[in-house]
């Protein structure tokens, strides 16, 4: 009897002995699945419901700052800002920064891939030739994405973000919402963000006032703002701001700004297209120019006398001209002396 009573003791011990194995097996396995979906929440999280509703927030909302700014300030500079609605802001800096930075800003999703093309094979031929000249593509709306959500230090880390970033703003921004974002953060020079803040300090005027003349200034140190001037440019910038002016010109012509400038649901150019002067036909004489003298005016010319000629009363009678003779009249012989 107590070797049966062994026996059923030894039975029972084993029961709990797998009792307590299954229990571990089940405490692992819903270990395993306690981690796997908060990670997933949480890069959920991370990837797409905080960037999501950041860019949603943005959209309506002026960012009050960026990384740059802050670290501009902890560089020393003072900062100044002041954002303004892109109705207060110039069309002559759309149209500069248009024509200075991404002439198919309206035409592309984020991305302009003939640009990018453009500027391999630059950075190639440059590369092969052994010099450290560079050029970028990045267009309005990847920088926009890079001022506002991002960190100016380059990385592969942030430019994948940077792409994220700029895809989302396309999708859930308009375009004219996209300038006005860029306008208002983007950097010119000695702790300036914003249109307005440039306009104020460098010209004393507000941004809704800026001439072409200005706007291309402010566009062409765009690149290197704190190393180039608006309001004193050099050789450099000067010759910069003037090719953008000049492009400005087809920009307004060939509508490029359109959807900044224009109402909703309108097409075509923002202003009066530049109508060039006809050339005169390579036949017809050209009019002679008259001299100039050394001092003073040129001289009047006299006009030409005007001829009045007077219409036949109706009682005069109309006498008809005799036809030209082929032949000469008959010569009159002289009379016979006596």
């Amino acid at each position: 009897m107590g070797r049966g009573m062994s026996e059923g003791e030894s039975s029972k011990a084993r029961i709990k002995q797998l009792d307590r194995d299954l229990d571990k097996i089940q405490r692992a396995k819903r270990a395993k699945k306690g981690w796997l979906w908060p990670f997933l929440f949480a890069v959920t999280l991370v990837t797409v419901i905080v960037p999501v509703g950041w860019v949603l927030v943005y959209r309506f909302v002026e960012a009050p700052g960026t990384i740059l700014m802050v670290q501009r300030a902890i560089e020393g500079e003072t900062v100044q800002r002041r954002s303004v609605p892109i109705s207060e802001i110039s069309p002559h800096l759309v149209r500069a920064v248009i024509a200075g930075e991404d002439s198919r800003f309206c035409a592309h999703d984020g991305f302009d891939v003939e640009a990018i093309e453009s500027a391999m094979d630059y950075n190639e031929r440059m590369e092969d030739r052994g010099s450290s000249k560079r050029r970028g593509a990045s267009t309005i709306s990847q920088q926009t994405a890079k001022n506002l959500f991002l960190w100016p230090q380059r990385s592969w880390v942030r430019k994948g973000a940077e792409v994220y970033f700029t895809w989302l703003i396309e999708m859930f921004w308009p375009k004219r919402r996209i300038m006005e974002a860029y306008l208002n953060a983007a950097e010119w020079g000695d702790g300036r963000f914003g249109a307005e803040a440039a306009a104020r300090d460098l010209f004393n005027k507000s941004a809704s006032a800026l001439t072409a003349s200005e706007a291309a200034r402010l566009a062409a140190i765009l690149p290197s703002p704190n190393k180039w001037r608006a309001d004193k440019p050099g050789p450099y910038v000067a010759r910069r701001a003037a090719s953008i002016q000049q492009r400005m010109n087809v920009v307004a012509s060939d509508g490029l700004a359109g959807c900044v400038l224009n109402k909703p649901g309108e097409d075509g150019p923002t202003v009066q297209p530049v109508r060039r002067k006809s050339k005169p036909a390579e036949d017809a004489p050209a009019a002679p120019k008259p001299a100039l003298a050394e001092d003073g005016p040129p001289p009047a010319v006299a006009a030409p006398p005007e001829v009045r000629q007077e219409p036949p009363t109706p009682d005069a009678p109309i006498i008809a001209a005799p036809p030209p003779s082929a032949e000469p009249p008959p010569a009159v012989a002289p009379p016979p002396t006596p």
